[in-house]
């Protein structure tokens, strides 16, 4: 290397400096300009998650209104002040409106998915349930966490639930889903005296998903139980038999008043 010695400094010629810059910038990793594909990938991830953080706080927002509302409840002394606190309920509606504005900005999302499925389950008699479940069996039919708008759906406002019950049992694959819209389309089915297919469908859920747990119990229990009902308990047939002691302590079977006018009275202590 030509140095050129003087105060307090060195000298080194132009080109020995251009080859060092060269060697310099050799020996760093070489940087780029993320690609096209790349920028929109990292786009969507930013925006998913966006969106599932405000998905989330809207459902705490809503169980928090909750919980205060039920703290001022208990707190409450007297009827009248109970009743002014009932006037203010946070009614589902007003998140679900704010939940179907979220999946209309982010369609066909899990987010989106996880949206509706809170409508339906939470809103069940609101202005928003419908439209909401037409949008959940049309993007996200397949949604594994179904099964539990199938159960609500029999305790819904929804205009036509066997209908969409019936497209859960078309096209979702899962298990769990498909046992519980079978047992919700018995129900549905019993209660419009269509028995014969109910019967059907509840023995269908004995015999092919009676290990998915229900309320109480599993599925095989309460189709057991809705069977029993309907077989035995209907308007028309025998009263099964019952044992006990009257207030007087003496022992009774109710078919010793076969042939007498019998009331039964059937309550209980929750």
């Amino acid at each position: 290397m030509k140095v050129s010695r003087c105060t307090g400094c060195a000298l080194v010629s132009t080109g020995e400096i251009a080859f060092g810059v060269v060697i310099l910038l050799a020996s760093l990793p070489l940087l780029r300009q993320p690609s096209l594909a790349e920028a929109a990938d990292n786009a969507a991830d930013t925006a998913a998650a966006s969106a599932a953080g405000q998905y989330q706080a809207l459902v705490k927002e809503y169980e928090a209104a909750q919980q205060e509302f039920s703290r001022a409840y208990g707190a409450a002394r007297t009827d009248e002040e109970r009743q002014k606190l009932s006037e203010k309920y946070p009614q589902p509606q007003a998140w679900s409106r704010r939940l179907l504005e979220l999946v209309r900005k982010n369609p066909k999302t899990q987010v989106a998915a996880d949206a509706l499925i809170w409508v339906v389950t939470n809103d069940r008699y609101g202005e928003n349930l419908d439209e909401a479940l037409e949008i959940l069996l049309q993007d996200h039919v397949e949604d594994e966490k179904l099964g539990q708008v199938a159960q609500m759906l029999v305790y819904s406002n929804a205009k036509h639930p066997e209908t969409a019950l019936e497209i859960l049992l078309q096209k979702n694959p899962h298990h769990e889903v498909q046992g519980k819209a079978r047992f919700s389309l018995g129900l549905v089915n019993r209660s419009q005296d269509k028995n014969a297919e109910a019967e059907k469908l509840f023995e269908q859920v004995i015999d092919r998903f009676g290990d998915i747990q229900n309320y109480r119990g599993t599925l095989a229990d309460a189709a057991r139980g809705q069977l029993f009902e309907m077989r035995n308990l209907a308007i028309g047939k025998i009263a099964p038999e019952i044992e006990g002691e009257d207030l007087d302590g003496k022992s009774f079977k109710l078919s010793d008043y076969r042939g007498k006018i019998v009331v039964l009275d059937f309550w209980g202590d929750w």
